[in-house]
């Protein structure tokens, strides 16, 4: 055996046989591997980085398929009611080559992934059938794996086909010997060489489509992350870092990030400027029991999971330990059931009333049912009319907590209010038909044909999509509950719903 060997590319995997049958070198050789007792291991890990690039390939395939059968012909055009509006998160679309809207939910159901990697999935799988071929069947034949691919089709996608053709040529036949970084630092500069508009159009959709977002990093702690062109967020950084240094050199010894995060937040909050205040609202779902100076139960602060005493702390920040509300602020309580299914949602008053030590004395609109007498906590009273009342839309969204559709976090206080059964088909505007939908997938299962939503007494939420699949989500903190009356009511008056 000579001291260097080649195995050439197999379109499903390696074996021992074939990494070492004494094959001659070909003119551009895709694997080298020196004699070594841990070969068996090396050609092993070459075999299912093989199989897992062919199985991706596959699921490309699979996915642009689907997407052809999804033409974006039933979509609301732009301008009409029901269609998305400039802050849609349905903007990936235009970009899928007329593909419905619906697609991307559709995906995320059938994957049980979020719509942001459906998205990134859909987009991938339709510019590498569509627009990269080539990287495609070196996914197949495994000489490229899928970070890789992902790197060709960041990049190449603004380009022309024509362009994409030649770096293409340029880079597969030896792709595997270069890292990710390296890959992308030699298709920059062929596509600066070759067609320099498409770097540009990709700048321009790049800040078409910035955002500031919150993203969960677990034990307690987020990160705010801000899209800005690089030279501003150099900016933002090195500025940053010199008011951090000067924290350091005035005796502040924390460690140097801690004093950058830090200034970046004063300078966003700016706790020293006289301007109009304006009121963060963060809503906090804690049982009683962990409130306790040995309570252990944890509790949910804006839809992340914190420790008990991480919520103790908080809360005594906010001076709120004592259930009374905190200057500038308000404290309304969720109680619960045993299995966790929301009872009511009380304001100290309400709390007092229902445990018989304050009467109730007010009055409901003529609108709704009068609340019933004497004391103990419900739900608000169902209403005739369209719009659901104040009480209505609180329970629901502290029941709810985010958009209902499996994978959506969007949180309740930025989404409708929806009926499940329709108010003109007779659906009650009763906590029991409402439900919170962000306003893209209210429109997804109002105009979107194949949907089904249906909301369950039980509180749970079936979503089937066109292809069959179903999922179902649970209001969160919810155990299996004995199912509760129908709402049946008819409507009374002939309110019209937002679309």
């Amino acid at each position: 055996m000579t001291e260097t060997e080649w195995a050439p590319p197999l379109p499903d995997a390696w074996s021992l046989d074939d990494v070492f049958a004494g094959c001659e070198p070909s003119a551009t050789p895709t694997r080298e591997l020196v004699t070594s007792p841990d070969r068996d291991l090396v050609a092993d890990l070459w075999s299912a980085d093989a199989r897992m690039a062919r199985e991706v390939a596959n699921l490309y395939v699979a996915v642009e398929s689907l997407a052809r059968r999804r033409p974006a012909d039933a979509d609301r055009p732009a301008g009409t009611p029901g269609a998305p509006g400039v802050d849609s998160r349905a903007l990936a679309a235009p970009r899928l080559g007329g593909v419905s809207e619906a697609f991307v939910p559709e995906l995320a159901m059938i994957r049980s992934c979020t719509e942001t990697e459906a998205t990134t999935l859909a987009l991938e799988a339709v510019a590498l059938v569509r627009h990269l071929p080539e990287t495609l069947q070196a996914l197949r034949e495994g000489r490229c794996d899928q970070r890789r691919a992902r790197a060709l089709v960041e990049l190449l996608s603004p380009a022309s086909r024509a362009a994409a053709g030649r770096v293409q040529a340029a880079v597969l036949p030896t792709i595997e010997h270069r890292s990710v970084a390296q890959l992308r630092a030699t298709v920059r500069r062929l596509l600066a060489r070759w067609e320099a508009e498409a770097l540009e159009a990709r700048q321009r959709e790049r800040a078409a489509r910035v955002d500031a977002r919150v993203r969960p990093v677990g034990d307690g702690m987020s990160e705010f992350v801000v899209d800005l062109e690089a030279p501003v967020a150099a900016a933002c950084a090195d500025a940053c870092d010199q008011y951090a240094q000067q924290l350091r050199a005035g005796g502040d010894q924390r460690p140097i990030g801690v004093l950058r995060a830090q200034v970046a937040a004063d300078l966003l909050l700016r706790p020293w400027d006289a301007r109009p205040p304006v009121t963060a609202n963060i809503t906090v779902y804690a049982q009683l029991c962990g409130l306790t100076p040995t309570g252990h139960a944890p509790a949910d602060v804006s839809g992340q999971v914190v420790t008990a005493g991480q919520c103790r702390e908080l809360l005594a920040r906010l001076d709120a330990l004592g259930l009374r509300a905190p200057e500038g602020g308000s404290l309304q309580v969720a109680v619960t059931d045993d299995t966790g299914r929301l009872v009511a949602v009380a304001d100290r008053c309400a709390l007092e009333r229902g445990a018989g030590g304050r009467p109730n004395r007010r009055r409901a609109p003529s609108t709704q049912e009068a609340e019933p007498a004497g004391p103990g906590l419900r739900p608000p009273p169902r209403t005739g009319g369209y719009t659901p009342t104040a009480a209505q839309r609180r329970f629901v969204q502290v029941r709810d907590r985010t958009c209902r559709m499996p994978g959506c976090r969007r949180r309740a206080g930025r989404c409708d209010i929806d009926h499940d059964a329709p108010w003109h088909a007779g659906g009650a505007t009763d906590v029991c038909n409402l439900v919170c939908l962000c306003r893209r997938h209210h429109r997804l299962k109002t105009h979107a044909p194949g949907w089904s939503f249906r909301l369950l007494p039980d509180g749970r939420l079936r979503v089937r999509t066109p292809s069959g699949v179903v999922r179902t989500t649970w209001p969160p903190g919810q155990l299996a509950a004995p199912e509760p009356p129908a709402a049946t009511a008819a409507p009374e008056r002939p309110d019209q719903p937002p679309f």
